[in-house]
């Protein structure tokens, strides 16, 4: 299955770089990878994704509105994500890749590849005109016991939501839970809610409970909408002795009002982090 648009991941990217390098590293991505057709990228391509580092600094470039835009119409949730210049030069690389062969060079590198360049890979996929063929790849991902390349995958990318089955898309909430990772930022947390989750996660609450130990207030967010006499019981307790913003999310479910949960993540965040 292929995506179209209106605008392109390359014509957009290729515009950022050029605009925002500096010269020198500009210079340098012209004449080895902007310049090229899509076969001499092919040919090229673990040996130039390897070499962009040398040659590009990570640095996070100053968008323009217009540009920043334009990324967040293909790749929703761009905006909140951090992208540098050597993943954006690497990202495409990967969007030039021929359509016939991108997933047999792609895997190749998949299994050699370091921490960084994994992380790149996983953020990519969502750009590629056939990025559905790779939902097998990103349901392994899923699995991965480091946290920088799960964060990739789970935080501010849109493939989970879009592509991911439902079992691979609960896998991944509820490993975000077990990991304390922000739910908030999780793209499409809400509109993927799905009563098998919240069943899964009001278990793990009581697991946590019974062993005496908190649970992120966020846990609730993937409850709300499926709550039962059950739950309906637990959040009153939480009502009773949880702290306040415990109390707070209690509250929102069972009177259908309050802050959104994207602040109330982000608040939740800050406390932990200052703690």
């Amino acid at each position: 299955m292929y995506k179209t648009a209106e605008i392109t991941a390359h014509q957009v990217i290729l515009e950022l770089l050029q605009d925002t390098l500096p010269e020198v590293q500009r210079s340098w991505f012209d004449a080895n990878i902007g310049s090229k057709n899509r076969d001499e990228l092919g040919n090229q391509f673990i040996s130039l994704f390897s070499l962009v580092p040398r040659y590009i600094t990570p640095d996070v470039p100053e968008y323009k509105p217009e540009a920043l835009s334009r990324l967040e119409k293909l790749y929703p949730g761009f905006a909140a994500s951090e992208w540098n210049n050597q993943q954006l030069c690497r990202v495409f690389l990967m969007v030039n890749l021929p359509l016939e062969r991108n997933e047999i060079i792609l895997k190749l590198l998949f299994e050699t590849a370091d921490i960084k360049e994994l992380i790149t890979l996983y953020k990519g996929l969502y750009f590629l005109d056939n990025a559905e063929d790779f939902t097998l790849r990103m349901q392994e991902g899923v699995r991965t016991n480091m946290t920088d390349v799960f964060e990739a995958i789970a935080l501010h990318n849109p493939y989970a939501y879009l592509y991911l089955p439902e079992d691979a898309w609960n896998q991944l909430v509820l490993k975000a839970v077990f990991t304390a990772r922000p739910l908030f930022r999780i793209y499409g947390l809400d509109l993927r809610a799905n009563e098998k989750l919240a069943f899964m996660l009001h278990g793990y609450i009581h697991e946590r409970w019974s062993a005496g130990r908190a649970v992120t207030p966020e846990i609730w967010r993937g409850i709300e909408g499926f709550v039962d006499e059950v739950i309906e019981t637990d959040l009153y307790k939480v009502m009773q002795t949880g702290t306040p913003l415990e109390q707070e999310v209690a509250a929102k479910i069972l009177e259908n009002n309050g802050r959104c949960w994207n602040e109330i993540g982000a608040d939740y965040q800050a406390l932990i982090s200052n703690a």
